[in-house]
């Protein structure tokens, strides 16, 4: 375990030179976590940042009448929790671990230090936070413009944005469940089940197991996008 008690992956200090990063590495708290354990808890009162070193976890609310509606998945590199550290407010969201996650916890304060002596942190914790709303923005359009196939769609095309396209293919390393997808597109899974089996019969995706390779990238788009030529 002591070999991957490393930030070097975390996007937010991957600019740090390797003295510093160790200072920071001393100073957190680094904790496993097994499948479906709750991580943090809307509403909690806790102010800890957390970095997923290895793992994936689900950031979700839970709305009054009790639904859990998913926001994101956060993958290996990312992190969660800063909004609390930040603004000093409850905890927003529950994120909860999808498999065995083993993360790095640091208190607010020592976040907050960090930000103020590091421009470079500060600058991607911004363009992370301006990501978020760019997305949040562009699911709310989605909802109030799309049908739920092409919700569906625009989720895939979300999970594009941090793939490598080549060749028009790309490969979508542990995708999200049917169910956390239907949560983000504000659908049901059986919806998702079925866009997935209709892009898998036009030849445009092929999936194993949570691996989903597209293999025809700018298919996706046009029937997306709906044009004429592809319909």
């Amino acid at each position: 375990m002591a070999d991957i008690k490393t930030l070097k992956n975390i996007e937010l200090f991957s600019a740090l030179e390797n003295h510093i990063l160790e200072k920071y590495e001393n100073l957190c708290r680094w904790k496993q976590f097994g499948p479906n354990a709750t991580i943090i808890e809307q509403t909690d009162k806790t102010r800890d940042v957390y970095f997923i070193i290895q793992g994936q976890v689900r950031v979700a609310n839970s709305t009054l009448s009790g639904k859990e509606v998913t926001l994101e998945i956060l993958n290996a590199g990312k992190c969660f929790g800063e909004l609390a550290a930040i603004d000093n407010s409850p905890r927003s969201s529950t994120v909860t671990s999808i498999g065995y996650t083993f993360v790095a916890t640091m208190t607010s304060n020592i976040f907050l230090k960090a930000i103020e002596e590091h421009p470079t942190i500060a600058l991607k914790l911004i363009r992370m936070m301006t990501s978020v709303i760019r997305t949040s923005s562009e699911r709310i359009v989605d909802l109030v413009t799309l049908g739920a196939n092409d919700r569906v769609l625009a989720e895939l095309l979300h999970e594009l944005n941090i793939c490598r396209v080549t060749n028009n293919t790309a490969v979508i390393e542990c995708l999200p469940l049917h169910q956390d997808i239907a949560n983000k597109a504000s659908t049901t899974r059986e919806t998702v089940a079925r866009v997935f089996s209709n892009l898998a019969k036009k030849g445009i995706i092929r999936r194993n197991k949570r691996t989903l390779m597209i293999t025809d990238v700018k298919a996706l788009k046009r029937l997306y996008s709906k044009d004429e030529e592809y319909q």
